[in-house]
């Protein structure tokens, strides 16, 4: 017998049940007041399971705390009850699912005044566990209609995204810090943080193509760089961006770019090996600044980090982007005026070049970051101080309020 022919369904928008589950996992991921993102959420939780009201009550020690709602008037938001006060207490203790056809009339009920849910008397409750314990509570209410075994299921699952969302605050005020190094001008700027990896770090070096398109990027680099930097008298700042040019047209360093794709050691070994060799960048010369071949060979090192990050379609080093590193050097500053990064932070120390590469872009600059790494992974948010020299990680919101006031 003949096979009946297959046939798929691409849901495409219009679906409010699946448009608004993809919208909740979205919001689960935003940033800002947490009072903004549940109660975005909650819009979408009260269309999709068809409830007057919908709020999310996040636990707070032995409190429940109002933080988002959809229904009430504002003025509800803050409502609190202990764990195990009202309905609403009684599912974050007993850690189930509770529903009423009249939530008044049961033994458990709290009266709240001035919140006017007596208006709205059909009730579901679901809990938000996380790590094996109550983190909050999701409320839904409405005039009428009892919600169903399957409605009370569908909101345990909506109540998924929530938990994401708060778990997430959580785990970012654990790791929220206030590091002080310090500043070389600039501005005060948010952004989320990119890795500049060290030669070292960048384990697998790029095949031909690969490279053939890193270095092209790297040249686009170069000159955008030189079209934003035109105006700079600093005579270093020329020098670097013509030392860039020059590493990037250096026929042996690409040569050894190209045989680093089947060696263990990667650009690391190119890195090693070609900068401490007999200096062929323009063989005569004064020394590039105080450290002459240190400095020569910390910038090969940064070139071959740079090349490997090129040919990285998944690098964090994004346009808006805060740049952190251990060291920033002149390449690596001017690669981050190139690609319009909003800052650069080094946990260590910058070279003279790079400042001045940085105050010529008025790129904000923070130096000796002292465990910035420690703190920060790649996409959290951060804001910088070019002037104090101050990096917050995972700011509160209401830090960055103050922080895009100034």
């Amino acid at each position: 017998m003949p096979r009946a022919k297959s046939m798929i369904q691409v849901h495409h928008r219009g679906d409010r049940g699946v448009d608004g589950i993809l919208k909740l996992i979205e919001l689960a991921s935003h940033d800002g007041p947490i009072e903004n993102v549940l109660g975005a959420m909650c819009i979408e939780i009260a269309a999709i399971a068809d409830a007057d009201i919908a709020s999310i009550y996040v636990r707070e020690d032995d409190a429940l705390v109002m933080r988002g709602n959809h229904g009430f008037d504002a003025s509800a938001l803050g409502t609190t009850l202990a764990v195990g006060e009202g309905i609403t207490g009684l599912v974050a203790e007993c850690m189930r699912p509770i529903s009423a056809a009249h939530a008044a009339d049961e033994a458990a009920y709290k009266h709240v005044p001035g919140l006017g849910e007596e208006r709205f008397p059909v009730f579901a409750g679901v809990p938000l566990i996380g790590g094996g314990a109550t983190i909050g509570v999701l409320v839904l209410q409405r005039r009428r209609r009892p919600f169903a075994a399957d409605e009370v299921t569908l909101a345990t699952a909506l109540g998924a995204p929530a938990t994401l969302a708060i778990e997430r605050r959580r785990a970012q005020a654990l790791r929220s810090a206030r590091l002080v190094g310090r500043g070389h001008g600039g501005d005060v700027v948010l952004g989320r943080a990119g890795v500049v990896p060290t030669a070292t770090a960048v384990s697998v070096a790029p095949n031909d193509a690969e490279l053939e398109r890193a270095l092209a990027r790297l040249q686009e680099d170069l000159a955008r760089a030189v079209r934003k930097l035109a105006d700079e008298d600093d005579v270093r700042v020329g020098a670097a961006l013509d030392r860039f040019a020059l590493a990037l047209a250096d026929q042996r360093l690409r040569e050894r770019l190209v045989a680093a794709a089947g060696q263990p050691t990667g650009l690391r070994g190119v890195a090693k090996e070609y900068a401490r060799a007999p200096y062929r960048l323009g063989s005569v010369g004064p020394k590039m600044e105080r450290g002459g071949d240190d400095e020569r060979i910390a910038e090969i090192e940064e070139l071959c980090a740079l090349v490997g990050v090129a040919a990285d379609a998944r690098s964090s080093l994004r346009p808006g982007a805060v740049w952190l590193a251990d060291r920033v050097g002149a390449f690596v500053a001017i690669a981050a005026v190139a690609r319009g990064a909003a800052a650069l932070v080094a946990a260590d120390t910058a070279s003279e070049t790079a400042i001045a590469i940085a105050a010529a872009a008025r790129l904000p600059l923070v130096t000796g970051a002292h465990g910035v790494f420690g703190w920060t992974r790649p996409g959290d948010l951060l804001a910088v101080d070019g002037t104090t020299g101050t990096v917050l990680v995972h700011p509160a919101p209401t830090e960055i309020e103050r922080l895009r006031h100034r």
